[in-house]
């Protein structure tokens, strides 16, 4: 995101830089244009479904190679965890709201080497823009109508279906989005865009309350812990805050960021995986 343009928090839609959907497409794999080359697309809405739901975690479960379906919830899952995400970048960048609502979507499945994607094909961009008064409560009002109407519906429809409670998602949104934002901290074009992209990831934080997950505790909020990169000993890498299930495909082991993960077991895949990097620079 070293290349994304300045945010803007009081433009006129006429001042406004171009709006880059790119960024939405590569971060996040949501985009107009959706795959080259899709081997099952069906409607967003259609998730809601149990026969279209159940179809897509097989399919996801058996092109992830998985033992179970807890691969595939969680790979579905965190797809969607990708729209809020796409639209709270739009909204600090360009004070707008792209419109990802599960009507105007379209979900996808697309090879990418020896594992899948999930991608999120827009129908139509749509643009609606945020107001200059009272902007604040409109970011927290959109977020809460995105995570009712659309996050929400198809993360608990996706647990139940596979057998599990909602937590195997919601759990890995917390250090997905301070990777997100320690991201963008250190790649915004400016302090002034960094001072905005603070105020509205504020607003998701601490400007929702546990009921719009329908939970006990919004999951954005999260004490992030960090270790030793694997690659760069002067470098952090953050811990995800709930297993991916990454593990539980055949021949899968834990990621190095696992929280499962023991710290002895942390430190022997780090030596591992030095030693692989050092041979390969060779």
């Amino acid at each position: 995101m070293s290349s994304a343009p300045s945010s803007s928090s009081g433009h006129s839609a006429q001042a406004q830089p171009a709006l880059d959907l790119s960024l939405a497409e590569k971060y996040f794999h949501i985009s107009p244009s959706g795959s080259d080359d899709p081997v099952y697309s069906t409607p967003a809405a259609d998730l809601l479904r149990p026969e279209t739901m159940d179809d897509l975690l097989r399919r996801g479960r058996d092109m992830l190679n998985g033992l179970g379906l807890d691969i595939a919830v969680s790979f579905v899952g965190l797809a969607f965890f990708g729209i809020p995400a796409a639209v709270h970048t739009y909204m600090w960048l360009y004070g707008r709201v792209l419109d990802l609502s599960i009507d105007n979507l379209t979900v996808q499945l697309e090879r990418h080497g020896d594992h899948p994607h999930l991608i999120l094909n827009i129908n139509e961009v749509r643009w609606s823009p945020l107001p200059e008064q009272g902007r604040d409560d409109a970011v927290v009002q959109e977020l809460t109508r995105l995570f009712r109407r659309t996050v929400n519906p198809v993360v608990e429809f996706a647990a139940a279906r596979g057998g599990f409670k909602p937590d195997l998602i919601w759990n890995q949104f917390g250090a997905r989005m301070v990777t997100v934002s320690d991201f963008v901290i250190q790649f915004a074009p400016d302090e002034e865009a960094r001072q905005n992209y603070r105020k509205h990831l504020e607003l998701l934080v601490d400007g929702l309350g546990p009921e719009v997950f329908n939970r006990r505790k919004n999951p954005y909020v999260h004490e992030p812990v960090y270790v030793e990169s694997p690659y760069d000993p002067d470098k952090k890498v953050i811990v995800r805050s709930s297993c991916c299930m990454w593990y539980r495909r055949e021949n899968g082991v834990k990621c190095y960021t696992c929280p499962i993960l023991n710290d002895a077991k942390r430190e022997e895949m780090k030596l591992k995986l030095r030693e692989k990097s050092r041979e390969r620079a060779k």
